[in-house]
């Protein structure tokens, strides 16, 4: 196996060549990887696998195993463009923006004395706003990668235009609260598995799925707009969308919430589900007496 030096050399001498490559062919190289991956017993092929089965049950064996392989496709395309907001100029970088809409619920916030919370699912590639958001300076929070090695060219990759990343620990939680000042602007991914304690149960595509409610907090603590943002994966580029999810005077509480956030991804994710990340367990951790839908391997 390769030790955590060599893993880092090697990420970034990949994202390099693929940077030389045109986006078209990049990612074309590397879906047709993830279309071969979802072919194997790996791991991110079972979970993409039991999660598409378990949200989409009308599904037959042949559709469901298409959608398998197009979204491990999708999900390849990641790191062939992370290449590009490696290493691209910004010149080159702004040619992708194909289109973006709903910038105006930022300023109009903005106007208006308020902070922004950006909430940014794991659909398209969310990485493409580190460019489009950079000029608000926005602090995003994130989870440290499992390999060590990877977290100095992922963070510099998504820092570098403006953006400022807070691990998800307590100082990177301060970092956010900081962040919505007024006219400041936080993002937050709301579709990580919280822990137990830090989140609520509501249904995603009609399965119990424990979902953060640390983004209703903060909005109730500083009076933030709460914003949907996506950056979907299109020909020649990303289409960029930013709108308004909900104000907290329309939710009487946590967990209706954690309900309409996990219906507004839905809606996100069904006009075009490849582009989802469903090779992450979003169903870890389920009530109590659920049997958990990822049996370890024999």
């Amino acid at each position: 196996m390769c030790g955590p030096r060599l893993t880092g050399w090697l990420f970034r001498a990949a994202t390099r060549l693929l940077s030389w490559l045109p986006l078209p062919l990049a990612r074309r190289a590397a879906h047709r990887i993830g279309e071969w991956a979802a072919g194997l017993q790996i791991n991110p092929a079972r979970v993409t696998r039991i999660n598409l089965s378990r949200c989409f049950p009308d599904l037959d064996e042949t559709a469901l195993a298409a959608l398998t392989r197009e979204s491990l496709g999708h999900t390849c395309q990641l790191f062939a463009e992370a290449g590009a907001l490696r290493h691209w100029r910004v010149a080159r970088l702004k040619g992708l923006a194909v289109k973006e809409t709903g910038r105006k619920w930022i300023t109009s916030a903005f106007a208006q004395g308020r902070p922004v919370l950006m909430l940014v699912p794991h659909y398209g590639n969310w990485e493409f706003l580190c460019y489009l958001l950079g000029e608000f300076a926005p602090v995003a929070l994130y989870d440290p990668p499992r390999l060590r090695a990877l977290q100095a060219p992922l963070l510099g990759s998504r820092q570098r235009f403006g953006m400022r990343m807070a691990p998800a620990t307590p100082s990177g939680l301060r970092q956010i609260r900081r962040a919505l000042h007024p006219r400041g602007l936080a993002c937050i991914l709301p579709d990580q598995t919280p822990r137990p304690e830090a989140g609520v149960f509501a249904p995603f595509f009609g399965q119990p799925a424990l979902t953060m409610t640390l983004p209703f907090r903060l909005a109730q603590r500083t009076g933030a707009a709460l914003l949907i943002g996506s950056a979907r994966r299109v020909p020649g580029g990303f289409a960029a969308h930013y709108e308004p999810f909900a104000e907290l005077s329309d939710l009487d509480g946590p967990e209706a919430f954690a309900r309409a956030l996990n219906q507004a991804i839905e809606t996100l994710v069904r006009i075009h589900p490849a582009q989802y990340q469903w090779e992450y367990k979003r169903f870890k951790r389920l009530p109590p007496g659920c049997p958990t839908p990822y049996p370890k391997r024999r």
